[in-house]
């Protein structure tokens, strides 16, 4: 059984979210210049469509990395599998991300499967990016 350390952690939780922003943004700029508009409501009747800044999904990708690498390690002292707990809710977080972009009104089917396209990269980049990142490298003990 592989260990994971805070140590690691202290520099996997911002690796992970510096990719995750990245891939985000370049999934954004890449889907707007294939001719996506992103236009989502910004009043609570949903008459009056705007444009998505380019501020959302990276601030998107930077909460929720600086949240799930707290969580983790808040789970590496506490919890006895905090791999197992840390992934069930990592995939829990990201079922329930989807209803995100789906309850956004007026928004076309197209801009609420590219947000949630964007909600799984995120998700897969971090997750995969803390505890990949977070293992230590050293001599792992043996179970008896």
């Amino acid at each position: 059984m592989r260990r994971y350390t805070f140590r690691r952690l202290i520099w996997a939780g911002p690796l992970a979210t510096a990719a995750a922003t990245l891939a985000d943004l370049i999934y954004f700029l890449v889907s707007r210049a294939s001719g996506e508009e992103y236009l989502l409501p910004l009043d609570t009747n949903g008459s009056q469509l705007t444009p998505m800044p380019l501020l959302v999904p990276v601030l998107g990708a930077l909460i929720v990395g600086a949240l799930a690498s707290l969580f983790f390690g808040v789970l590496l002292r506490y919890a006895r599998e905090p791999v197992t707990v840390f992934l069930s809710v990592a995939i829990t977080a990201l079922i329930l991300s989807f209803g995100g972009p789906f309850g956004i009104p007026a928004a076309a089917l197209a801009t609420k499967l590219l947000l949630s396209g964007m909600n799984l990269l995120t998700a897969l980049i971090l997750t995969g990016g803390i505890l990949l990142f977070s293992r230590d490298k050293g001599p792992h003990p043996q179970r008896k």
